[in-house]
């Protein structure tokens, strides 16, 4: 019998009907995270991973999740764990973990998951304060994104959105894209300490669990463009949230050319001298793509993505971290 070739999430909201099931496949076409079939490959013998251990790793790891009784509810689906899988470096304890994670931290960060529907169906832009653009070439199996500041009306800025949108580009990545490491370019030309006082911890927090105990995308480098002047608050702040593994891969920069050392002009913007288009195009793809059909739907099936921790073998979930009580974030 043939392996099948998706698990499926349950669709829910108005588009569910006698159990019925979304499927959603990708192409390395897409517009948002395209790769080729080369450059996966590629990424798939960097990291030592034959295609036949990871299509057996992948039915050994879905197998794990149907005996899970907290995650089974909310469904898989075999392009997510072979990412997870390639996050993991083809580990597969270190993969369940992951998944287990994400899971289960989505389900205790509510505002940063639900509520997709009516925002996906507004009229307001998605991005507004500040834009966040992930490049379509892979540099050496890298992805790289660049976040920019572009209010300096520190009241339009909202940290909430900010991780709310984060979440559902990772969402996506997780079933479309294929890459080895991130590279981050920060731009804060337009940021200042006030912006800094607007993150507020407790989301702090709950990304930060997200991002590290459930996806743990591998960073390579994080460079920050025209920070000077809030390098040390930004340095102190991020000491909060980030291990000093990570605060050791980030470069300041004084200039373009100095970011150029590291990440080629050719991967970036046309509004860093770079040939690829302008993040403003980028900003209008992303608000037209996340809204289609093709993806409104997904984002908002992938809110059901969470665990049931009632249901979870001997459950030692935090209820400190369910009732939000977290330090206050410390700029001296």
């Amino acid at each position: 019998m043939p392996r099948p070739s998706l698990i499926c999430l349950p669709v829910v909201g108005k588009l569910a009907m006698d159990g019925a099931y979304a499927l959603m496949s990708y192409e390395e076409g897409d517009l948002i995270y395209p790769h080729t079939k080369e450059e996966k490959q590629e990424i798939r013998r960097e990291l030592g991973l034959k295609d036949s251990a990871i299509e057996e790793d992948i039915d050994a790891i879905i197998e794990w999740f149907q005996k899970q009784p907290h995650l089974v509810e909310a469904g898989i689906d075999r392009e997510y764990v072979e990412r997870m899988l390639i996050i993991s470096k083809g580990s597969l304890e270190k993969t369940k973990r992951r998944i287990d994670s994400w899971y289960k931290y989505r389900l205790l960060a509510p505002e940063l998951i639900q509520g997709r529907e009516a925002i996906l169906s507004g009229s307001q832009d998605l991005w507004t304060s500040y834009l966040q653009v992930t490049l379509p070439k892979l540099f050496k199996g890298r992805r790289i994104t660049v976040v920019k500041i572009l209010d300096v009306d520190t009241s339009n800025f909202s940290c909430e959105n900010l991780f709310r949108n984060t979440f559902m580009m990772a969402d996506i990545r997780l079933r479309n894209d294929y890459f080895l490491e991130d590279i981050w370019v920060l731009d804060l030309k337009y940021a200042s300490f006030s912006h800094l006082l607007r993150l507020n911890p407790v989301i702090m927090q709950k990304a930060a669990n997200l991002f590290h105990e459930g996806l743990g995308m591998r960073i390579n480098s994080i460079h920050v463009l025209n920070g000077m002047n809030l390098l040390q608050h930004l340095i102190t702040f991020m000491k909060q949230f980030f291990s000093p593994k990570i605060l050791d891969r980030v470069i300041v920069h004084d200039s373009l050319d100095s970011l150029y050392m590291h990440v080629p002009k050719k991967y970036l913007p046309k509004d860093y001298g770079g040939e690829e288009k302008s993040m403003a195009d980028f900003k209008d793809t992303y608000e037209k793509e996340l809204r289609s059909t093709k993806y409104k739907q997904f984002l908002i099936n992938a809110m059901s993505i969470v665990s049931n921790e009632k249901k979870r073998p001997d459950s030692d979930i935090n209820e400190e971290y369910l009732a939000g009580s977290f330090r206050k974030l410390d700029f001296d």
